[in-house]
């Protein structure tokens, strides 16, 4: 009897996000048209033609020149693996490019606090003014889940008050 044979997915392979849009006929056939000329199918012309306009987005006001960071420029410092950390990074660097969820979930970084009844003290997320890093990416489901209003701020105190490390 033939075995089967199943594929199996390299451990170095690249993680893809599946993104679904809407195009109009028109434009949807000029893309397809154009990713033929790239001998490229649809979906990695998008990809391609996405990096291209990276080239020309401007994240601040342009100088007298018409010059300024562009997403291009910038990719490598506004990635990183953890979602609350690039959140921290958009808000170092881009505030104004926060989306409103983002603001919410920053509102709530910055200005809840538990109190814990191991330590016998209030605990939060920020403690003069620096932002603790590793309790919001311990606690970042909890934060993301209370800040749009899905849980409750006891499962988010319970998070904080878990996780917390007393300074010593």
């Amino acid at each position: 009897m033939a075995e089967k044979k199943t594929r199996k997915s390299s451990v170095a392979a690249p993680k893809t996000e599946v993104f679904a849009m809407r195009l109009d006929p028109k434009t949807k056939y000029l893309a397809e048209i154009s990713a033929r000329k790239h001998r490229r199918s649809l979906a990695s012309f998008v990809e391609w033609a996405i990096g291209e306009a990276f080239l020309n987005v401007l994240l601040d006001d342009p100088d007298i020149h018409g010059n300024g960071p562009t997403v291009a420029n910038c990719a490598t410092d506004l990635w990183a693996l953890d979602e609350a950390d690039r959140l921290k990074i958009l808000v170092t660097k881009f505030p104004d490019l926060l989306s409103y969820n983002e603001q919410l979930i920053w509102r709530v970084i910055c200005e809840h606090t538990a109190y814990n009844d191991y330590i016998k003290a209030t605990c939060g997320f920020k403690n003069k003014d620096i932002v603790d890093m590793e309790l919001v990416r311990r606690c970042w489901p909890e934060i993301k889940a209370y800040a749009l209003e899905s849980q409750t701020a006891e499962r988010l105190n319970a998070a904080i008050c878990l996780h917390y490390e007393v300074p010593f």
